[in-house]
């Protein structure tokens, strides 16, 4: 098993305690939105491994959600894998989709898609149409996660350890 997916796995654990435990800190309560940390290192695990190791990603930490919220078993891992699977498709040599503001169009689109799945199965057969749903709470929550993720932009990017040496 590479060091890479068990760094993954770590970092999926760790922002799954973090949504669950502190994210009340940073949520608009009055408005009832809460960004989706989760989906962020989900989008970068697409992006950046592709397809199936997003997939797998997204599943992972879905279930691990749904486990731990106990409600609609498999709804956040389906959501999340179809969402991982999308990020997968802009994966590049080069990695360019992870700098700069593609990156936050395609963590707002991906985002978009996530919540639209997991909201439109989850208020099947209520009385909430589906214009609410988008407009209160996929395009806020969406909205939302794509602020929070800026901080990913702002962060330096480390060279790797064979670029830096030179003989």
């Amino acid at each position: 098993m590479s060091f890479a997916y068990i760094k993954y796995f770590v970092i999926i654990v760790v922002l799954i305690l973090i949504q669950k435990t502190f994210i009340w800190l940073i949520s608009l309560s009055s408005l009832n939105i809460t960004p989706d940390l989760v989906i962020i290192a989900v989008v970068y695990i697409g992006i950046k491994e592709g397809k199936i190791t997003g997939t797998v990603a997204g599943f992972i930490a879905g279930i691990l959600i749904d486990f731990l919220s106990g409600s609609f078993l498999g709804l956040q891992a389906l959501s999340y894998s179809i969402t991982a699977f999308i990020a997968g498709h802009f994966k590049d040599e080069n990695d360019k989709y992870l700098y700069k503001f593609y990156f936050l169009i395609i963590i707002f689109l991906c985002s978009i898609v996530s919540n639209l799945i997991y909201y439109a199965i989850f208020f099947q057969g209520t009385s909430v149409s589906f214009t609410e749903i988008i407009l209160k709470y996929v395009l806020t929550s969406s909205a939302y996660t794509t602020l929070i993720s800026i901080l990913y932009i702002f962060f330096p990017k480390r060279k790797k350890i064979s670029e830096g040496l030179s003989y």
